[in-house]
């Protein structure tokens, strides 16, 4: 089975289990809604059952949903028939289209370092002139409690791990260092200056995640 079926099939499973039925919208999302405007239009990568983008959109954002999971996409439908969405990834967006707001959260580290980088680096293109990206996406500061291989770890501080047990057993998963991440966003301008967010783990067993937050613009 391929890495891309392999991950979609997971995160069906996962969402047939419940994941994020009764769980609240991201802290993320209060730093989005406090740099973007009533009624700017966007798109969130990776929307899964609407965990933010239902209050995101409550709150007055035009946005579309995209996402693999089809299981998630009819979850969200369900809550939220009104909702704009789109099942697939980016490249399933219109050619060349553009957003005023393009929100990643907890999505880019999904894959190989390329797999990743290159999900980044499509939500970049995606952004308008003058136009934000929102992103929290995993850090390398990231405690590695679970049993993994390391399949690789560079200058710039990135480390990619396939998961051997737990949760994710079985995904491959990139964590961003600090130097990679500020390279890849060197020609948006910061809003909300990269800041890491600790969390400590609520099911065992005991650590800390720790995800990179920014929101940057693109030149207009």
């Amino acid at each position: 089975m391929d890495a891309n079926r392999l991950a979609v099939d997971f995160w069906d499973n996962a969402y047939a289990d419940g994941m994020y039925a009764d769980a609240g919208p991201d802290p993320f999302v209060d730093r989005i809604l406090a740099v973007a405007a009533p009624g700017t239009s966007g798109v969130e990568i990776g929307c899964g059952n609407g965990r933010n983008l239902i209050p995101l959109t409550e709150a007055g954002l035009d946005l579309v949903g995209v996402d693999p999971s089809r299981l998630a996409l009819e979850q969200l439908a369900a809550r939220a028939p009104e909702s704009t969405l789109v099942h697939g990834t980016q490249e399933d967006l219109p050619p060349g289209r553009r957003y005023d707001l393009v929100i990643g959260i907890q999505v880019h580290q999904h894959g190989t370092r390329d797999a990743a980088r290159e999900l980044l680096r499509g939500s970049l293109a995606r952004v308008a002139p003058g136009g934000l990206l929102a992103l929290r996406t995993a850090s390398a500061e990231t405690e590695a409690v679970e049993a993994h291989e390391v399949l690789d770890a560079t200058k710039d501080g990135g480390r990619t791990f396939r998961y051997l047990e737990g949760f994710k057993a079985g995904l491959v998963v990139h964590y961003y260092g600090r130097l990679e991440l500020e390279s890849l966003l060197r020609d948006f301008e910061p809003v909300l200056p990269l800041r890491a967010e600790h969390t400590e783990r609520r099911d065992p067993p005991a650590g800390i995640w720790t995800h990179w937050e920014t929101i940057v613009r693109r030149p207009a």
